[in-house]
């Protein structure tokens, strides 16, 4: 798929311009403007969809239900009520859009463990080598990010622990990553 992709940083006139929040990613694709990650994730798998890549599920399928019930957990819970709390409240940025608050990022950091937890359990009912059995999916993308953003502030590293479920994720991590499509995206600037 053809793509520009343009260096905006958060909040700055160019993301405020088509962002309402000022967040980046933003995606334009022609006369539509789309923003959020799992949307535009969601949209990209739909529109793209081929017979030898289906990074979403078609619509109206159980696949598509349990789809939209992983990336409503992932995004839900470990990115808004998880990750979203540290970066408001221990991070270098919590003084320009939060405050420094201890007691908030441990029930976070907690939160993160208990839906961490959850989806390892969710990946092991899979049936497969991701989150929605042999097909590599959008909801694996956005794990894979939200557990690269727990291990950058320290709160990966009880997934490499002695848990059956634990170590399947490991590995799960281990084989997204591996994946050539990563290796791209990771060397982008």
């Amino acid at each position: 798929v053809p793509y520009v992709q343009e260096p905006v940083r958060p909040r700055s006139a160019e993301a405020n311009a088509s962002n309402p929040f000022g967040k980046v990613p933003t995606l334009i694709d022609g006369e539509f403007t789309i923003y959020e990650s799992v949307a535009i994730n969601t949209y990209l798998g739909d529109k793209y969809r081929t017979s030898a890549l289906e990074l979403v599920p078609p619509p109206a399928t159980t696949a598509r239900g349990r789809y939209e019930q992983l990336i409503a957990t992932i995004y839900g819970e470990l990115d808004c009520q998880a990750l979203w709390i540290h970066r408001k409240h221990a991070s270098d940025v919590a003084k320009f859009i939060g405050a420094p608050n201890p007691e908030a990022t441990e029930v976070a950091r907690k939160h993160a463990d208990k839906v961490v937890d959850v989806l390892a359990d969710e990946l092991g009912r899979s049936g497969g080598e991701y989150l929605l059995g042999s097909q590599f999916s959008a909801a694996d993308i956005l794990l894979v990010h939200c557990c690269n953003w727990a291990e950058s502030i320290g709160w990966g590293e009880r997934w490499s622990g002695e848990a059956p479920q634990l170590q399947g994720l490991a590995a799960y991590l281990e084989r997204c990553r591996s994946r050539p499509a990563y290796a791209r995206a990771k060397a982008l600037p």
